[in-house]
């Protein structure tokens, strides 16, 4: 059962293909799931967090902001724990997309971090239907659009193409790569590298790595008695300043606010 409380709902709205709830989370939760029949979408609309979800022995985990969101398909059951930042109260829009808008064959990704700027913009026009009290043509439009954007077969050129590219950015984290050296890697011009890779990730390569590198960060401050500024030359910034605005764009706060 959900530890959260629920503040919006759309019962009485008539929507049929999407059902839609606000929750405000508690700063601390540990629970299991059970497997439901229909598509959960989950975006965070306030506060952050870091949340692990765990499948047999692995735990997985990313940490939360507005606008993450993850997704859980039918049948699916885990376990989730989080632990909240300081900062504004956790609240979270749970979109359940019915299973039957599904086609036939097609395999909605299950995932704790979403990166898709459609879902997350579309997520973020439910929610504001929710609050407006929309009629049940217009979300049930954009709920029928989403649930079909998530179950689209994968197209070629898509993330796996460019695992390589994504190796070089984990394994140069720190360096100043540059467009010409992805390109490189991945064997195409850069102005078509660059278009492939934004249609695969939803991100612009630089959008990418900064993501990597605020994570590397993160996990850093976290675990280790680095300073903020060798963290920082760590994951390629020079100036201190530079890494803390970034971090903040990222987050929501300062690293050393994170670190507390």
């Amino acid at each position: 059962m959900l530890p959260s409380r629920l503040l919006r709902s759309s019962d009485h709205l008539g929507w049929r293909s999407v059902h839609a709830e606000v929750y405000r989370d508690p700063p601390t939760a540990e629970f299991a799931t059970s497997a439901r029949t229909d598509l959960l979408l989950v975006l965070v609309t306030g506060g952050n967090y870091e949340i692990e979800s765990r499948q047999g022995r692995s735990w997985r985990r990313a940490v939360y902001r507005p606008g993450s969101v993850g997704v859980t398909v039918p049948g699916k059951t885990d376990r989730l724990r989080w632990r909240a930042h300081a900062g504004p109260p956790l609240e979270s829009l749970h979109l359940r997309l019915a299973a039957d808008l599904i086609p036939a064959g097609a395999a909605p990704m299950d995932t704790l971090d979403l990166n898709d700027p459609y879902i997350t913009a579309s997520a973020w026009v439910l929610a504001r239907a929710l609050r407006e009290g929309a009629p049940a043509l217009y979300a049930d439009s954009v709920a029928q659009a989403m649930t079909m954007h998530l179950a689209r077969p994968p197209a070629e050129g898509r993330t796996g193409d460019f695992a390589s590219v994504i190796d070089l950015l984990h394994a140069r984290l720190g360096d100043d790569l540059t467009l010409d050296d992805l390109a490189a890697q991945a064997a195409m011009s850069k102005y078509h590298f660059l278009r492939m890779f934004s249609q695969a990730t939803g991100m612009t390569p630089h959008r990418y790595l900064t993501r990597l590198r605020m994570r590397r960060a993160a996990e850093l401050l976290r675990g280790t008695g680095q300073s903020v500024q060798q963290i920082a030359i760590t994951c390629g910034y020079l100036s201190p300043g530079q890494f803390a605005a970034a971090f903040r764009r990222e987050y929501g706060m300062s690293p050393r606010n994170y670190r507390r």
